[in-house]
């Protein structure tokens, strides 16, 4: 029996831990994606030796993460089976990346039901890349960096305990404005971005603000999964002002490498099927995408 509970900021640290030792790349196992987007996915938690066991609740589903960490992997799939079926489900596991597929087949008896949904792929791009925009291929992301800059008073800061305040301002501003003008509704996006602010100091959450003037032009938030990928959750610009995304994007890159002597990877998060994200996403060159995969055993 897989003794589960809510996952609390103090849980963090071990599962970062747990994460990192598969260095799958994948925005998944974040804890910004599991604690902040906590109202979407209802995640319980539990630990069972070096592994993260990890239930989901989507649209009514329970489904399991694949089990991340270290050491024979059979005891965790088999509490996990057991689980679902306890409570009558059949076995879903979700987040499997493309270098775990072979290994799924083998995990018990019966074989499961493979499938992918492109939109839940993560974008992953080199770090160096987006810090320097070198190139022909980021010549014209070079040039909205450009001009903000000549056109702007601007500068760059991390995130800090004087400043966190603002970003929350600017946050809410920003989420009633596109809301009016876009008519979408950016509830769910509202509650995981102010938790991140919540807990960013106690998460251990790194993130940036441009500055123009007296005002956020832009500012972002995420987190390492690896020593050597950063995970970026959250980007929010002015739409009025011209490269705010583009200008908060690179410095924050820049920033990150100084920070992170190991950093060589950003992974930017799917792009849900929104064709727009997806352009923007696309647009930037990524290394690698990180397909996830779920394996469903009736």
């Amino acid at each position: 029996m897989i003794e589960f509970r809510n996952p609390e900021v103090s849980d963090r640290q071990w599962m970062y831990e747990l994460a990192s030792k598969n260095d799958l790349h994948s925005a998944d196992y974040s804890f910004g994606s599991i604690y902040c987007w906590g109202h979407y996915t209802a995640p319980k938690v539990a630990r069972l030796g070096d592994r993260l066991i990890m239930r989901l609740t989507i649209g009514g589903r329970h489904m399991y993460a694949y089990p991340v960490g270290a050491g024979n992997i059979r005891p965790a799939i088999e509490l996990m089976a057991e689980d679902a079926k306890s409570m009558g489900n059949p076995f879903i596991m979700r987040s499997i990346t493309k270098p775990l597929l072979s290994e799924i087949h083998a995990l018990l008896p019966s074989e499961p039901v493979i499938s992918m949904n492109p939109n839940s792929s993560d974008y992953v791009y080199r770090a160096q890349d987006l810090a320097e925009l070198a190139g022909k291929r980021y010549h014209a992301k070079k040039n909205h960096v450009n001009r903000f800059m000549a056109e702007h008073n601007w500068r760059f800061e991390p995130i800090t305990r004087e400043n966190i305040g603002a970003c929350h301002d600017f946050a809410s501003e920003w989420f009633i404005e596109n809301s009016q003008e876009r008519g979408v509704d950016y509830l769910g996006e509202i509650r995981a971005l102010h938790s991140a602010l919540e807990i960013y100091f106690d998460a251990g959450f790194d993130g940036g603000i441009i500055w123009d003037g007296g005002e956020i032009a832009a500012f972002t938030i995420g987190e390492l999964i690896s020593p050597g990928t950063f995970v970026t959750h959250f980007e929010k610009a002015d739409p009025s002002v011209n490269g705010g995304y583009a200008i908060i994007n690179q410095q924050f890159a820049k920033y990150l490498l100084t920070k992170y002597p190991k950093l060589e990877y950003i992974n930017r998060e799917e792009d849900m099927g929104i064709e727009n994200l997806r352009k923007a996403k696309q647009s930037y060159r990524p290394v690698f995408m990180v397909d996830k995969y779920t394996a469903v055993w009736e």
